[in-house]
Order: structure tokens, then sequence, then C-alpha cells
């Protein structure tokens, strides 16, 4: 497959505003593949991996995830083509296994969009060593067999903020592609903000290089605020499409009023991943929501972003927004399995009735605010808290 095209690439926006509007949602994946040539002849003996944002165990009312209306849209579409086989493949933020995958499709509704279609929830659990010459960050990557065994791939992301990488869209949604845990040893691997961004860019690249994409993204509702799980639903009312995962983003990051704001675009961006945007369908700017909330954690909130040139990196660690763990916190535990610097330990604490109970503890000296814990915390108990010299001057 070729890279990217950078020349120019094209976005299709259609506008719908709620997902019991079946006929809506079928008409745009039809154009959508029909406008980026993934029409019934081109995917007949194709190996097909639908790869859905599936971040966590969450309805889909919460926002989190991508809607099943449109999965059963896509589905409806593929049945049409004689492919050689279909499956949905996804890895969320946990273990990458049946006993953990299998209440993540049932709670987002991707079992149920499954049935009576050509299709099946991927029950492959290995991984394949892909390798990419051309990364910067990484020059290989550990892919689930159920997308790096595919022909073409069909990309399903959730428009939401994110409290790591500013937003959550086409991009992002490939890191679902790297299995269960070893996303927490990406994290690691790449601590620092611009690598994990650059490592992001290269694994995009990298699929887009390898096999044929088709980059649909859920914008009907968003999640705004300290997303991609913590946040609120956003109502929006819009659908995209491209063959171009970056230059999908560019218009969804102007559409919320982050452009600029997202380092994964401006990274693709210099590396020549987009260049010109030419709209197709409706405009998305006329649906643009006022004031929609970016993260409390979002790099740009920090005015004393010249700390680290002038005193060094640990003043500024002082100053940066951080993960911290609320009184309300049941001490389930998924914040310690999640942390990818093993810096988070379960503690007992006497509650007001006199018993003992279990809450989590963050160790700020070793936290590098990659807030998975944040992510990835079932019961919102992980909050973002910034210095409150920050909250003045911000």
């Amino acid at each position: 497959m070729a890279d990217v095209n950078a020349s120019e690439s094209r976005v299709l926006c259609r506008r719908c505003e709620h997902y019991e509007d079946d006929k809506t949602l079928l008409l745009f994946v039809r154009e959508a593949f029909a406008l980026f040539g993934f029409d019934a002849a081109a995917l007949a003996g194709k190996r097909v991996a639908i790869k859905p944002n599936l971040v966590m165990k969450a309805e889909p009312s919460r926002a989190a995830t991508v809607h099943p209306a449109l999965m059963r849209a896509v589905l409806t579409v593929l049945d049409e083509a004689q492919c050689a086989d279909v499956v949905i493949a996804e890895s969320c933020g946990g273990p990458f296994h049946a006993a953990a995958l299998g209440p993540v499709y049932r709670a987002t509704g991707m079992t149920d969009a499954a049935q009576g279609h050509q299709v099946r929830l991927n029950d492959d659990f290995t991984a394949a060593h892909v390798p990419y010459p051309k990364g910067k960050a990484s020059k290989s990557f550990h892919i689930i067999s159920g997308v790096a065994n595919a022909d073409v791939i069909i990309s399903l992301s959730k428009l939401k903020s994110h409290t790591l990488t500013t937003m959550s869209g086409a991009v992002k949604n490939f890191f679902g592609t790297i299995p269960g845990l070893e996303k927490f040893e990406m994290h690691a691997r790449f601590p620092d903000y611009d690598d994990f961004s650059e490592m992001l860019t290269d694994l995009c690249l990298m699929h887009h290089a390898r096999a044929r994409v088709l980059n649909l993204q859920d914008a009907v509702v968003c999640m705004e605020g300290n997303g991609p799980t913590g946040g609120s639903a956003r109502a929006v009312g819009c659908l995209f499409a491209s063959d171009n995962a970056f230059a999908l983003d560019s218009v969804a990051a102007q559409l919320l009023g982050f452009a600029g704001k997202v380092p994964v675009l401006e990274k693709g961006k210099a590396r020549g991943a987009f260049g010109a945007v030419r709209l197709c369908g409706e405009d998305p700017m006329a649906a643009a929501p006022k004031n929609f909330k970016i993260p409390d954690s979002k790099r740009d909130a920090n005015p004393l972003v010249v700390l680290p040139k002038v005193f060094g990196n640990k003043a500024f660690d002082l100053f940066r927004p951080r993960p911290v763990i609320a009184k309300n916190c049941i001490g389930c535990g998924e914040c310690v399995r999640s942390c990818p610097v093993h810096t988070i330990r379960l503690e007992k604490k006497t509650g007001r009735d006199g018993k003992n109970h279990r809450c989590a503890k963050i160790d700020p000296s070793r936290c590098i605010r990659c807030f998975c814990c944040q992510e990835l915390c079932p019961h919102r108990c992980v909050k973002i808290h910034k210095n409150f010299l920050i909250r003045i001057l911000g």
C-alpha cells in the first residue's frame, strides 16, 4: 500500500443529529465507501478488520466509545461485498483476552450490533511484529493479529477530548491496535509528551502504509472536558470520513476549536502526512459547538511553560497538572494495574465510620502524567489537579 497522500486529502462530512436516524447513517457509510474507493468490487476477497474505539466497558450513552448504530451501518454495507473475512478487532485499555474483551463488547453494544451480520468478534488474542523503518520514535510495533492480518482496515473513531493528547480521533484510534497492557509499556517508553505524539504519528502512518484504510468518525455525540472517559457528552451532530486520518482529524480539531493544539497533527504536518484538505458533503463548521471544553491538563493551560528553559524540568513539574485520587475512591485497583511506571498503590484508610477502607495513592514524584489512571478508572475517582498559581494565572 502507498503512504498517505500529502498533496490533497478529501474529508467527507455529513450532519446527523441522533443515532436513531438509521437512514442518514447508512447513506453516509455508502457515500464514504463509494467516494474513497471501497466499493464491493474493491472489497471482494479481502480480509477486513473493523477497528472501533472501545476504550473501556461503558454504555454508549457515556460517549466514551463509538456508537453501535454506526457499526450496524458499516456491517450492512460490508454484507453486500464478498469479503473473505470481516472481524471486529480492538484492544481496549486493559488485558487482551476473551474474559476482558467480552464484557466490553457487550456493554458498548458491539455484540448486539454484530448479530445477523457476516462478521465475527475477534477471538485471536495473538499479536504480530510489524516493522516500520520510516518511524522516527519507533521502527516497529506489536499489533493485534486481527488488524495486522487485514488487507483493509475500517477505523471507527469517536471524537473526544483527551487529557494527554488533547483530542482523541482517527489518529489516536490506532493506539488500540497495540495489545492490552503493552499500551502501558508504550507510555513508559515514551513518557515525554512530544515523544508519545511522535510514536502515535509513526503508528498511524504505518497502518496507512501497509493496508488500505478508511477512517469513519462518530462526532454525533462527542466527549468534552477530561476525556477520553471522564468527560461529559456533548451533542455535535457530525459524521466524518477520509482515507487520511490526519486530514480528518485536522477538520475535527477545527470544529472543536482545537486547531493548533493537537500534537499529533503538528507532527503529521511536519512529516508531510497531509497537506491541503478538500471538504466534501456539508460544512461541519455550521455545527461547531461553542466553548467546547478542553481537558484541564491541556498543555497550553500552563502559562509557565518557560520554566524548563529557565529553571529546569523539576521546577516545571511542580506546576504541571497531575492526576489525584478523589475521596470517593473505592479501592478497586484498576489504576494500580493501569499505571505504566507502577507509581500507584492501594492503602488502608480509616473512614468516618471507623472501618478500614482501601484507597489508591499516587506517588507524585514518580508520576509521568500519562493520565492512564484517569482514563481507565471505572468510577471516575481520578481527578486532574492544577497548581494553585496556575489556576490563578490560567
